[in-house]
């Protein structure tokens, strides 16, 4: 009988031991404001035509560069793409050079048509910010994308 108060104690003690589960919380997909004058908010996007099953690249009509960095706009794609980290490293002329440290994602996992979208993306965002036309990305090469030089005319959908 005392084993049995005993163990019911221990019991007890446990169960009350454990803290509230944890809560899934849902994120939405909306502009991120870090301050009243910038809105992370990708100018361009990649999307998939479901009448023609093409990929096209469209212009947010919302979407405001007026005050943005390039330092921004990799934000913006950051946070759209969490898998792919892209690092800004500096700008000489009309060239943008970024980097991405562990590119597995998008060149191994976003599949062909994934990893031209987000190089679409990213290109055609970088090329928003006045003095920026052409983007080089430095990332260890694979089976779906390869780093170097792009401009908006290496995406014509």
């Amino acid at each position: 009988m005392k084993n049995l108060i005993y163990l019911s104690i221990v019991a007890l003690f446990i169960l009350s031991c454990q803290g509230e589960p944890t809560k899934t919380i849902d994120l939405k997909e909306e502009p991120v404001n870090l301050d009243h004058e910038k809105s992370l908010v990708l100018p361009w996007s990649v999307q998939m035509n479901d009448s023609t099953q093409v990929m096209e690249i469209r212009r947010d009509p919302n979407a405001d560069t007026n005050n943005l960095q390039p330092e921004d706009m990799v934000d913006a794609l950051n946070l759209k793409y969490p898998q792919i980290i892209l690092s800004w490293n500096k700008q000489e002329g009309d060239k943008a050079f970024v980097s991405i440290a562990d590119a597995t994602y998008l060149t191994q996992q976003s599949g062909s048509g994934g990893a031209e979208a987000y190089l679409a993306e990213a290109t055609y965002s970088l090329t928003e910010i006045a003095g920026i036309a052409v983007v080089e990305f430095s990332f260890k090469e694979g089976d779906h994308a390869r780093p170097g030089i792009y401009t908006r005319e290496d995406f014509k959908f």
